[in-house]
């Protein structure tokens, strides 16, 4: 009776005498552990299954052997079958006993959750880095009050939060100042997707500047069909835009730069007849009044022609450099903002030092001093000084890398204005940055500054905004043995 229910057991059963020795082996056993009918009461256990020897088996064999205390070996590895046993040894009469489990099916099952887990969190990590790190501001809101559930580093950027405390944040008030963004989450959270908006805005949080985005919304739904949340993705596109803008704005000034070149070149003919004129009326006259009158005309005149030839030549960019000095530079812009200079209270005061002449490409280097002297006279909207200075000077900066300092002509734009705060300083120079809100395209100086590296030469700029010395200096270095090519 016993024998048959022994033999009955889904585990394995092995009774082993003193001298290791296997004296009884149910069917299970002798299928997990591959036992023969000969292998019965003849060889020892070490004998059968050398490669136990020295193992966790063979330890806890023997101690439950003499200690007569029983052990469990919860997970075992057989190599040589391949199988992974849970087995209990217990001591019995003239021996132990073993009963053990085949569960190398469970603990493959339980690797290979295991290694799906792994993977699993491999792919959420790699997926959490992709979102973190993404370009593109991606969050997720709440739909039914539309609370924000998560964020990456890309979107906190554009809303100018912290990405951890803005959890919980509403939609409006991150987005605030820019309605149609609220409109556009509402429809979302109703179950609408909507694509490729375009926004534009100023955001609560940095209200100066105007910036654009291109956003989209998709309501995430839950499995009753319901709208749980709604998923955003925002591109800032501001910096394209001002390009764009720029670009139009850079085109438009090129046609109107040909068109006043050739007024210029046509209106020369006719300003030469009547120049001609005046002064065969001036040699008929003998009215002193009239005479006088002429002379008023002939100068005036004369303005508007050299008015009309400094037009021409600002806008006509040699095909080669050449020499030019300080004066040559200076007198085609002053002249293009002496109808300006007087009518306002600004004095302009000019000194030239420097007699060595320059190679350069001179239509440039008018459009760098057009920007400097444009934006000291914007700095002195109720008047001040304006100081145009040459002077031959040596770069000493540029001979930190052990070569020669250069020598070259430093032109100098100058202005009593309001001066220019240390943190606008610090971004003077950036493409699109601007102090002047939408009637400035932030290009000036970086095209300035572009222009002085193709000449090998340097813009530095020094402000002071103290309220009894304040002002701006831009100092303009041009090297005399500069290589320059197109």
């Amino acid at each position: 009776m016993l024998m048959e229910l022994a033999e009955s057991l889904p585990d394995g059963l092995v009774i082993m005498d003193r001298d290791w020795r296997i004296v009884y082996a149910n069917r299970e056993a002798r299928r997990i552990s591959r036992l023969r009918d000969e292998d019965l009461n003849g060889p020892t256990h070490w004998e059968l299954y050398p490669d136990t020897i020295g193992s966790l088996i063979e330890t806890a064999y023997h101690e439950v052997m003499f200690s007569r205390k029983p052990q469990t070996l919860p997970a075992f590895h057989y190599e040589p079958f391949d199988l992974w046993e849970t087995i209990h040894i217990f001591p019995v009469d003239g021996g132990i006993a073993l009963y053990y489990r085949d569960v190398t099916d469970a603990h493959k099952a339980e690797e290979a959750r295991d290694a799906a887990t792994r993977e699993i969190d491999r792919q959420r990590q790699e997926a959490e880095a992709v979102y973190r790190g993404a370009p593109i501001g991606m969050a997720l809101y709440d739909a039914k009050n539309l609370r924000l559930l998560r964020i990456n580093d890309r979107q906190a950027e554009i809303f100018d939060v912290d990405a951890k405390r803005a959890v919980g944040m509403r939609f409006e008030d991150l987005v605030e100042g820019v309605p149609t963004g609220i409109t556009y989450m509402r429809r979302a959270a109703e179950g609408e997707r909507i694509l490729n908006m375009s926004l534009e805005g100023a955001l609560a949080r940095r209200p100066e500047e105007h910036r654009h985005w291109t956003a989209n919304y998709t309501p995430v739904f839950g499995e009753d069909g319901e709208v749980r949340a709604v998923a955003t993705a925002t591109i800032e596109v501001t910096h394209q835009k001002k390009s764009d803008l720029a670009l139009m704005q850079s085109e438009k000034l090129a046609a109107v730069g040909r068109l006043a070149a050739s007024i210029a070149h046509e209106i020369n003919n006719p300003l030469e007849s009547v120049t001609n004129l005046l002064f065969l009326a001036k040699s008929e006259s003998n009215n002193p009044v009239v005479r006088e009158y002429l002379e008023i005309a002939d100068r005036e005149l004369r303005r508007v022609s050299i008015i009309a030839n400094q037009t021409l030549r600002f806008h006509k960019q040699p095909s080669a450099p050449r020499a030019v000095d300080s004066d040559d530079l200076y007198n085609t812009v002053v002249s293009l903002y002496e109808g300006r200079l007087r009518h306002s209270a600004i004095r302009v005061e000019r000194r030239r030092r420097a007699e060595r002449r320059v190679v350069c490409f001179e239509g440039d280097i008018r459009q760098v001093l057009h920007n400097l002297v444009s934006n000291a006279i914007d700095a002195m909207p109720t008047g001040g000084r304006l100081l145009l200075r040459s002077r031959e000077a040596t770069d000493w900066a540029s001979g930190r890398d052990g070569s020669a300092p250069r020598k070259g002509l430093v032109l100098t734009v100058a202005d009593t204005g309001c001066g220019i705060d240390a943190m606008t300083l610090k971004r003077i120079f950036e493409a699109f940055f601007t102090t002047k809100g939408m009637s400035g395209t932030g290009l000036g100086l970086w095209i300035s500054a572009g222009i002085m590296e193709r000449h090998q030469g340097s813009l530095r700029v020094r402000s002071s905004t103290s309220p009894t010395h304040h002002g701006t200096v831009f100092a303009v270095f041009l090297p005399f043995d500069a290589p320059l090519s197109h």
